[in-house]
């Protein structure tokens, strides 16, 4: 086939094009949830994002952003847009590689190649890239701004560079492969995973005689390169340049960072003599070795954009890497917490010891300042490949749950094997696998329930096995757009093919199942998952389900050599290719394609704009989460929305130099009051202050007790396990004295709600310590004085709230704090609260919530949204209800069923429904209200005829949804008892005894 490789380079651009339209058409508008925010703002704005870092990703971005021009509401778009185009060259990448796999296979030279088996090889190629392109992993993370896109385009071209190298034997794409893997760095360090299967290419076309033996050390000497550069250059390297740094500030008096180019300078000087001397001495391996070495450090260098930004101090400025040591604590991810790999503690594991590990600085005005050491906790109890470690109380629940242990049974080595093999491989890889080559139930994110995101083939027979009751499904699994069925025929080509490879080709089996391993089973046991994430972590897979469409292309093959048994070459070709093609990536197309598409979807940026202007000018907003906060930065740092509320993130409220940042301007945004001098807070100061019963009987004003924690007097601390002196919190009753004539001049409170003003805030707080971002929150709360509003997000845990709830009020998407009288009663709930002028200004004009229904699809934290906004929505209308203000209410109820999409699509979405037809009721619209009620209890039952035909064992896994179904039903039939509605009362009421008779004889 003469023109083979012009009809290869010609395929992979339509590949490419085909590829870039797909992605083009499903691709995000604005920003999506989870990291986007933040990586939209960063690169924007070149700024600091959290550990470790994606530099070469953000610089890319800002490239991307200046296509937006001048409209800043486009730049999300291009970022974007980043992902759709490196996503397209991945599985153009793949494609090539696939078929030089193929044509190794083949075993025959690309001009030699007859027209079939040049087409054969072409159409492997195609099957497998567009198999990879619907995949359901890849496909999601390439229409959003994400890293992972970026970093599975990295693995491809490494992939294919390493193949080229193969084919013809030219060092120079070992260099290619050095300063790629130096550059993925920058991007994430799943790229270096590649690195073993890197090592086995070179082994088995250098070795005249491969043996299985040579292979494995071959697999270890990759193994010893990645761990080189994990530990060695991203990390050591990084620290002996800190550590450099430090004696030459310190000891030699220079300035900050002088030490650190000392030592880069002596590095350079080192690579180039050893480059010189294996010239001079002919030592080409030693040579070629110090040459990659280089082209790894020039790939690594991205990383001088965050230490160099860092030193601007931009907004988004996380940990604060601006000197060599602060840099190499990001980079070694400090912030997360460590967890055990090969031996370690288990969850009933008691600390025993704790032993010193090495000095901890920070940066001083002229020096670098020791702020006390690093430890290291020992436990009595360590065991062996250790994979149920983490004993935070809901973990350990699970951890019995999940492995039928009684309450004081303590788990062995092969109950641990039993987690890693059931939990980690299985339901938290297992189930990703079978996503994308097998088929999915529903988007439900699963925790451990048969009837939560499992995995689904679509043949009812072979569902039944796993499953239970596959017939008469409820339309929440009917209708859920995440519910792919492939039938298994991805897996099953992707088989084919690998034991096709396995009888043509052991070294390529083997060199593909490593990256196979190493993208994925290798990942579960580095990373050591605990329980109940808080979202799917199907991402960090992506690497094994792409050595898995290799497979799949090369399946095609097989069909094809099978075919070729039974009819001519040529016929066999076009069945073969076109049975998988149209069977295979053809049909996850379309099953996948509902909820891919992302076209239309501004979820995320309305919430950011709804939590910002759920506040008051010039608020102070405390968040959290992920989603709670970086759509929030995204908000503000790239359209300028709202900069006059400072968002106070409570997870890096114990830093520093978050609260450095937090003492400036930002924008619109006033510096907090915040009055500590920064020795006060300083790193390794005040991090936890433990409660010790101080015998004190009435509440302490928080002033006062500011005062004491602050305060470096040796009678106003307590001596700790280790020595040391600490302060600590006398009490957990606190107060807060309130100035009537203030909270009126400042427009707290309005003059109409004068008479609910209290003399004084007094509440519990409900922790034994404190944290360093609890002790800024009270120098804030004593130094503010209602000069501004003072927030919380509505979705923080309750520990965060600081014990303020019985003060908090709605006003939107945040909770705000006001001087009022607290609610009396058992009954009292902060969610009932809220503050009914503002709160109705809030949701009915400036509110943004059209982007539910122009959404093609909502994800799961998309409903999770429109779930928080119905609750919002209907408390509100309740409250004006309740206060006289009809026509208020009834333009709050109106937003709601004009804005927000009313069809259920699971138990939980039926409970939004009982304070909307509530109201609707009170506002005499029984029309609607009967509409919207028969609609949920007509679902409800269609939802409780399935659970009923479960087995009993199933049904009782799913009592809270039971619950909750009853829970609609009755507040629906009250609802209608109040209002007397009659016709509504008997629907409900006959629901209620059909189900409670069918449930109660169902459990006996």
């Amino acid at each position: 086939m003469q023109n083979y490789r012009q009809i290869n380079l010609l395929l992979g651009g339509v590949v490419f094009l085909i590829s870039l339209l797909v992605y083009w058409s499903c691709m995000e508008p604005t920003l999506s949830f989870w990291d986007c925010g933040e990586f939209i703002a960063a690169a924007y704005k070149l700024e600091v994002g959290h550990q470790p870092g994606a530099p070469l990703f953000l610089m890319l971005g800002k490239i991307f952003s200046l296509f937006a021009g001048s409209n800043a509401g486009k730049i999300a778009y291009w970022v974007n847009f980043q992902s759709v185009v490196v996503s397209a060259a991945t599985i153009t990448f793949l494609f090539w590689s696939i078929n030089l796999i193929a044509l190794k296979l083949i075993k025959k030279e690309e001009k030699e190649l007859s027209q079939v088996d040049g087409w054969s090889v072409l159409a492997a190629g195609l099957v497998g890239a567009f198999c990879y392109a619907f995949s359901d992993t890849f496909w999601f993370s390439a229409v959003e701004a994400e890293v992972y896109a970026l970093s599975s385009l990295v693995t491809a071209l490494v992939f294919w560079c390493i193949l080229k190298w193969e084919k013809e034997l030219n060092d120079r794409w070992l260099l290619v492969i050095s300063f790629l893997v130096g550059l993925s760095i920058g991007v994430h360090l799943l790229s270096l995973l590649i690195i073993p299967p890197i090592a086995l290419v070179y082994y088995f076309r250098k070795s005249k005689r491969p043996t299985w033996f040579g292979a494995f050390k071959a697999f270890l000497a990759g193994g010893m390169i990645l761990g080189l550069i994990q530990f060695g250059i991203i990390q050591y390297f990084v620290l002996f340049a800190a550590k450099t740094d430090v004696m030459a500030v310190n000891q030699w008096g220079l300035p900050f960072g002088s030490g650190a180019l000392i030592f880069l300078l002596f590095s350079a000087l080192l690579l180039a003599y050893g480059i010189r001397y294996s010239i001079r001495k002919s030592n080409y391996r030693l040579h070629l070795g110090l040459l990659c070495l280089t082209f790894v450090l020039f790939g690594f260098s991205s990383y001088f954009m965050i230490i160099i930004r860092a030193n601007a101090k931009p907004n988004i400025n996380l940990s604060n890497p601006d000197t060599p040591l602060s840099l190499f604590d990001y980079l070694s991810r400090t912030q997360y917490e460590d967890k055990p790999i090969l031996y370690g503690k288990v969850f009933d594991s008691k600390a025993i010891d704790i032993k010193e590990g090495r000095e901890n600085y920070r940066r001083g005005e002229s020096r670098y300042e020791v702020i006390g050491k690093s430890y290291q906790t020992v436990y009595d109890k360590n065991m062996l490949f250790p994979r149920t470690y983490s004993n935070r109380p809901q973990h350990v629940q699970f951890y019995k749950n999940w492995m039928n242990l009684g309450e004081n049974e303590s788990p062995g080595f092969w109950q641990n094997m039993r987690f890693f093999m059931e939990y980690q491989l299985g339901f938290m890889y297992g189930r990703y696998f079978a996503w994308n080559f097998i088929g999915r139930q529903n988007d439900v994110q699963g925790h451990g329930s048969l009837q939560e995101g499992n995995w689904l083939t679509g043949i009812k027979a072979l569902d039944a096995l796993r499953l239970d009751n596959q017939q008469n499904l409820p339309p929440s699994m009917l209708e859920n757009a995440g519910r792919n069925l492939f039938y298994g025929l991805p897996f099953l080509l992707g088989m084919a093919g690998l034991i096709y490879l396995s009888r043509r080709s052991k070294s390529d089996l083997l060199v593909i199942g490593s990256l196979f391993f190493c993208t994925g089973l290798a990942i579960i046991i580095y990373i050591n998952q605990d329980p109940m994430q808080v979202r799917e972590r199907d991402y960090a897979y992506v690497g094994s389900f792409y050595a898995f469409a290799i497979f799949i292309g090369l399946g095609m093959l097989a069909i094809q050599s099978f075919l070729s048994k039974k009819l001519s070459k040529k016929h066999s070709l076009l069945l073969s290719f076109g049975i998988c093609l149209f069977a295979v990536p053809g049909w996850m197309a379309f099953q996948g394609w509902d909820d891919h598409d992302r076209s239309g979807k501004t979820t995320a940026l309305d919430m950011a704009k709804n939590y910002l202007n759920s506040c008051e000018p010039n608020a102070i907003l405390f968040t959290n989460a992920d989603n709670d906060t970086y759509p929030l930065w995204y908000a503000q740092e790239v359209e300028g929305i709202r900069t006059d509320v400072r968002v106070v993130n409570l997870q890096f409220l114990s830093s520093e130099s978050y609260i450095d940042q937090m003492k400036k301007q930002q924008d619109l945004s006033a510096p907090l009051p915040i009055r500590m001098n920064k020795e006060t807070y300083k790193e390794g100061s005040r991090n936890y202050l433990p409660y010790y019963d101080y015998g004190i009987q009435d509440s302490v004003e928080l002033s006062d007790l500011l005062a004491v924690l602050t305060s470096d007097s040796k009678e106003d601390k307590i001596a700790m396990s280790d020595g040391s002196l600490e302060n600590f919190l006398p009490t957990q009753r606190f107060k807060m004295k309130v100035d009537p004539e203030k909270v009126l001049r400042t427009g707290t409170v309005q003059e109409a709600d004068s008479h609910r003003i209290t003399s004084q805030l007094e509440w519990n707080f409900n922790k034994n310590f404190a944290l360093k971002s609890d002790l800024a929150i009270f120098d804030i709360l004593v130094h503010n004085q209602w000069e501004r509003p003072v927030y919380f997000a509505a979705s923080l845990s309750e520990d965060t709230y600081i014990g303020l709830d019985k003060y908090l009020y709605l006003e939107g998407f945040a909770y705000r704090l006001l001087p009022f009288r607290p609610s009396e009663g058992e009954n009292f709930t902060k969610t009932a609260q809220t503050n009914d002028l503002l709160a109705h200004d809030h949701y009915v004009n400036r509110f943004e919530l059209k982007g539910f229904k122009t959404a093609r699809y909502l994800d799961p934290e998309s409903k999770r949204i429109l779930h928080s906004t119905f609750n919002f929505s209907n408390t509100l209308a309740q409250n004006l209800l309740r206060n006289g203000r009809t026509e208020a209410a009834r333009q709050v109820v109106h937003k709601s069923l004009n804005d927000l999409p009313l069809r259920n699509t699971s138990i939980s979405d039926t409970v939004n429904k009982i304070g909307l037809v509530n109201n609707l009721l009170q506002l005499k619209e029984n029309e609607k209200a009967n509409a919207i009620a028969n609609d949920a209890m007509n679902y409800l039952a269609k939802e409780f005829n399935y659970i009923l035909s479960l087995k009993s064992g199933n049904q009782h896994a799913l009592i809270q949804e039971i619950r909750t179904g009853f829970f609609v039903f009755q507040e629906l039939k009250e609802a209608a008892r109040f209002q007397k509605h009659e016709a509504l009362w008997k629907k409900a009421e006959a629901h209620l005894q059909h189900y409670e008779k069918a449930f109660m004889k169902s459990f006996g």
